[in-house]
Parts: structure tokens; C-alpha cells; sequence
């Protein structure tokens, strides 16, 4: 192939149509109008002689030689990236890059001020951009690269996902400060009765408190389900039910009307992980990040 024949903003086309998995996204995604992004997958399609992207239901699906190609057309561009930026190596300061991060609202709300905070101070030409991700997206979304990393707690993870911790945190029972029982304290007993609201991205009415709960032959009743946790003070506030939540969503705000109490259960807490796709593990841009936002993390009072 005449690499003096090929031209570089296809290839970036061709980052963009595997990371949004349709047209039209790619075609926002780096600025361009969607026949002018359909014009750029027909010479795509010329130059590697295969389909590349091929219609699905919501969207386009890469071909297996698309996938092929992915990593290597990834990692060539962020060498590029870097080298324009730097001779090779990540200069924050001079950097343009975009990085996208998965997690949820109260990660976010938490860790999103500080590292803000830093970049506009150390890297003021670098964006972020957060993407509230399922769980069950989280891997695909990695190896698509989607996004370049992922903040959550995500066990079983296969072994192209590398993972590193962030900061712990304690789990609090909340309940209205006018529950018509719950004052001085939460026993068994009263986290057993009263109806409960779950958070979670699964959909579903069943947490790890309720497989805690199954191990000891109890059982509680969960009457909502949400993926939000900075919703869930103003909902606890005018109800009787209880949510067990991190700690750390009751320091964003002065939340009226709610009162905490420890979980009455045994449970130490987890940690927030920060998970990458293995092929950005020495990508320098990549590993700033990871760097800043353990820096960050490490001044958080939780």
C-alpha cells in the first residue's frame, strides 16, 4: 500500500464510525456532515477492499476486518497524536486530547471538581468528556474504545482489562428526618420492615445488600429502583424508605431533611476502581491521566 496515497483523515473516520457505531454519530463526532462521513467509509471501504461497516438495526457493525484493524489504526493516530503534541511524548500543557470517561453521576460529583480544577491549571486545552455507562457496556465499551477508561467496581472483568484502586468507600443508611420510627437509631429489625430504594444500573429490584441479606436467610423489600444516586436525598426526604448509599454522596451537599445511620450489617465498604483497556497501558497521554486522577483522589475527605 502507497502510504503517500492514503489520507490520514480517513483513518480518523475510520476511529470514529467504530467508536459510535453509526454514521451519523461518527460524522458529529469529528465535525464533519453525514454524506460527507458516508463518502469518507466509501473510500474507506476502496482502500481495504471489504466492507469494514456494515448495516445493524441501530446503526453499523464493524466486519471482522475491521476489528482487525482496530488497535493497530488506534494506536498509530495516538502516536500521532502524541508525536505533533510532543516528539513522542505527552505534554499536558500542548495537549488538545480528548479523553472520555465512563461512571456514574455520584463519581462524577465527586471526582469531576478536583480533576477539573487541575486540568484547567495544568492542561487547559485537554476535554473530558463523562459517558454514564451500564455496567454490563462497560467491557465493550473499552475494547471499542467508546471510552478510554471506566470508574466503577467491575470484578469479573476478563484479562484485557486492567484495573487499578481509587478510593475507598463506606456504605451509610439514609432515611427522612420525619420517618415516622427511625430516630435515634437503625436496628435489623427496622431496615427489615421498612420499604428500601435501590440504586443501581441494572434494572432490577435486587442488590448486593439483598444477596448479603440472602446468606443470612433475611429478606427486605425494594419498592424503586434508580441508576441516580444525587436523586435519591429528595426522594428519601418525603418517604419512608430507607437507601443504603456511599458516604460520599452526603458531602456534596447539604442535603435537607435526611438523617444517617450506619448499615446494620457487617460490611467494610468497597473500592472505586479505574479500569483501562490494556492497550492504552503505556499509551504516556493514558497513563497522565490515570496518574492525575489518582492524584485527585488521594485529596478527597471520605
Amino acid at each position: 500500500m502507497n502510504l503517500a496515497a492514503i489520507d490520514l483523515n480517513l483513518l480518523v473516520a475510520f476511529d470514529a464510525l467504530l467508536a459510535e457505531g453509526s454514521v451519523s454519530g461518527a460524522a458529529a463526532r469529528i465535525g464533519l456532515s453525514q454524506p460527507a462521513m458516508s463518502k469518507r467509509l466509501a473510500h474507506l471501504r476502496q482502500l481495504f477492499s471489504d466492507d469494514l461497516f456494515v448495516r445493524s438495526a441501530d446503526g453499523v457493525r464493524p466486519t471482522e476486518k475491521a476489528l482487525d484493524l482496530a488497535d493497530p489504526i488506534r494506536a498509530a493516530l495516538r502516536q500521532i497524536e502524541d508525536a505533533l503534541g510532543g516528539m513522542g511524548k505527552f505534554s499536558p500543557k500542548l495537549s488538545g486530547r480528548v479523553f472520555r470517561i465512563g461512571t456514574t453521576d455520584h463519581v462524577a460529583a465527586t471526582l469531576m471538581p478536583g480533576l477539573m480544577a487541575m486540568l484547567r491549571s495544568i492542561a487547559p486545552k485537554t476535554s473530558i468528556i463523562v459517558r454514564n455507562l451500564h455496567r454490563q457496556e462497560i467491557v465493550e465499551q473499552l475494547e471499542k474504545g467508546s471510552v478510554d477508561l471506566a470508574i466503577t467496581i467491575l470484578p469479573d472483568a476478563p484479562t484485557t482489562i486492567k484495573r487499578a484502586p481509587l478510593f475507598h468507600v463506606d456504605w451509610v443508611s439514609i432515611v427522612s428526618s420525619s420517618h415516622p420510627e427511625i430516630r435515634d437509631e437503625l436496628t435489623l429489625e427496622l431496615f427489615l420492615k421498612y420499604p428500601h430504594l435501590l440504586i443501581t444500573h441494572v434494572g432490577d429490584l435486587k442488590g448486593y445488600i439483598d444477596r448479603m441479606l440472602d446468606d443470612r436467610g433475611l429478606k427486605r423489600t425494594v419498592v424503586m429502583s434508580l441508576p441516580y444516586a444525587l436523586a435519591v436525598p429528595a426522594i428519601i426526604a418525603r418517604t419512608d424508605l430507607i437507601c443504603t448509599c456511599s458516604a460520599n454522596i452526603l458531602d456534596m451537599a447539604p442535603w435537607p431533611g435526611i438523617r444517617s445511620y450506619p448499615v446494620p450489617l457487617e460490611y467494610s465498604g468497597y473500592e472505586e476502581t479505574i479500569l483501562w483497556h490494556r492497550r492504552n497501558d503505556s499509551d504516556p497521554a493514558h497513563s497522565w491521566l490515570r496518574a492525575t486522577l489518582r492524584d485527585v483522589s488521594s485529596q478527597l475527605a471520605i
